[in-house]
């Protein structure tokens, strides 16, 4: 009997088997026959596509029958119990999608602009023969402007070579809609409407949405403005092609500040949404917001970013922070008014180390006490870190997948090499070869220039510890 027939299973006497093509149907698995990922819809990892009736579907997809997936589907399980827990909420008090945006960055095999940002896959779709024109010359002006950018053509027209028996619009929107960043439409907006209307879901997690009438000549953003960069590729694409830009939304037809596209374009979390609209309406009425950013005690002595004189009409630069409505933090710190909002950068690495064995749910206990005893926003971190003896610890597994965080481990070798004083425990030492497996990992984690912010925490059998990368070193 294989020593992991706990994670790996084969029925050959299916007559089904194997169901997916493999490239080796030895290392098939049967264990998981009907997917525990299914029902997290866009958010599953999978091969997936939605038909034009909105439908989810895996035809092409074998991630949960390789025998390497068991681990990682496993560590996902308590996702799959919030989703099915929010399934039960009745409508009115659902939350909103986890941001699939995240999971889209990870399916661009980390490809990386000019600028260090992850590179963006634009989806231009056409059904007519002029259409397919423009959308040709603008994919080809637009490459010239961003040659990092992967920028796909697709669609269908009897009268285009190649294009003859192509997928419906309706079938590429429902296979790109939560794969791509952007959809473009060279066709009518009542086309891109009725294609996209069974899959919007949220502003913050839709991709951008434009529509380019087929003659080029007018260019309209109708989804995600703001969080999804429909406005921002909207003007790129009207410098590009010559069109006219057609920008409803309101902040930016008065030229107002928009915390939402100020959030997007400084890779920036919003805390709370419904009080986003509220600061939002007050400047459509005439109002002022003020904004604070913690950067500015690090400008004071010459160590941070100097800021702006504003942040865009209708903000005024809060002297105090106490006093400001926006705050730019990763923390809540005493004194801030409770109605704040908050603009969270992602740069903290959190480290932990744990006993062998210790359950996931006392992870989580241990890294939300650490992060309300230190006033750190969860939407602060970008990523786990702990030793590679811990790859296959469920509980860290287990809890890096409820809170949606990439965990990254590393050899004995990379964390002892890390200059700098930790918390050495001789115990630990002799266990794992590293003195501090939490500390040196959330700063090998934060790379080059980190700050360890807090240093080793111990308790239920978890250490924890926090660091951040030099990139928001001034907003912890």
């Amino acid at each position: 009997m294989s020593k992991d027939n706990y994670s790996f299973f084969q029925n050959t006497a299916c007559e089904y088997f194997p169901c997916h093509s493999i490239e080796d149907p030895a290392q098939f698995n049967c264990l998981f026959c009907y997917c525990p990922l299914y029902m997290l819809g866009p958010r599953c990892g999978g091969n997936f596509h939605y038909s034009g009736k909105g439908v989810k579907v895996c035809t092409d997809c074998v991630y949960p029958h390789r025998r390497s997936s068991y681990t990682e589907i496993i560590g996902r399980f308590p996702e799959i119990r919030a989703a099915m827990q929010d399934a039960a909420e009745p409508a009115g008090e659902r939350k909103p999608p986890e941001q699939p945006r995240q999971q889209k960055a990870a399916a661009h095999e980390g490809r990386q602009g000019q600028d260090g940002q992850t590179v963006r896959r634009i989806v231009m779709m056409a059904c007519t023969e002029r259409g397919f024109e423009t959308m040709r010359r603008t994919a080809d002006l637009l490459g010239e402007r961003t040659p990092e950018a992967e920028i796909i053509q697709a669609g269908r027209c009897a009268h285009v070579p190649g294009f003859e028996d192509g997928p419906r619009l309706s079938q590429l929107t429902g296979k790109w809609f939560y794969k791509a960043d952007a959809l473009v439409f060279f066709a009518a907006a009542g086309i891109a409407v009725r294609c996209i209307a069974p899959l919007v879901r949220d502003k913050f997690s839709d991709p951008a949405v434009l529509a380019v009438d087929e003659n080029g000549r007018f260019v309209i953003p109708l989804l995600s403005g703001h969080a999804g960069g429909a406005n921002r590729l909207c003007s790129i694409l009207s410098e590009a092609v010559g069109a006219q830009p057609v920008i409803t939304t309101a902040t930016d037809g008065r030229g107002l500040f928009a915390v939402d596209l100020y959030a997007a374009e400084n890779g920036l979390q919003i805390s709370d949404r419904a009080l986003a609209k509220e600061l939002s309406a007050r400047l459509l009425a005439g109002g002022t917001i003020s904004i604070y950013s913690a950067a500015v005690d690090a400008a004071a002595d010459g160590t941070g970013s100097v800021l702006p004189e504003d942040f865009g009409a209708g903000t005024i630069r809060a002297g105090k922070r106490e006093e400001a409505d926006i705050i730019i933090s990763c923390r809540r710190a005493p004194g801030d008014r409770v109605d704040a909002l908050y603009l969270i950068p992602r740069g903290i690495a959190l480290g932990i180390g744990c006993r062998k064995g210790t359950a996931a749910e006392a992870v989580e206990k241990e890294v939300t006490q650490l992060l309300q005893k230190t006033g750190r926003f969860r939407q602060s971190l970008c990523g786990i870190a702990s030793i590679e003896l811990k790859k296959e610890e469920e509980g860290i597994l287990c809890f890096a997948g409820k809170w949606g965080l990439p965990v990254t481990f590393y050899t004995e070798q990379e964390l002892n090499a890390l200059p700098g004083t930790f918390t050495a425990s001789t115990f630990v030492k002799e266990v794992t070869g590293v003195d501090c497996v939490c500390e040196r990992s959330a700063v090998r984690l934060a790379g080059e220039g980190a700050v360890l912010l807090v240093p080793k925490q111990s308790g239920g059998g978890v250490t924890t510890a926090l660091a951040a990368d030099v990139e928001v070193k001034d907003f912890v």
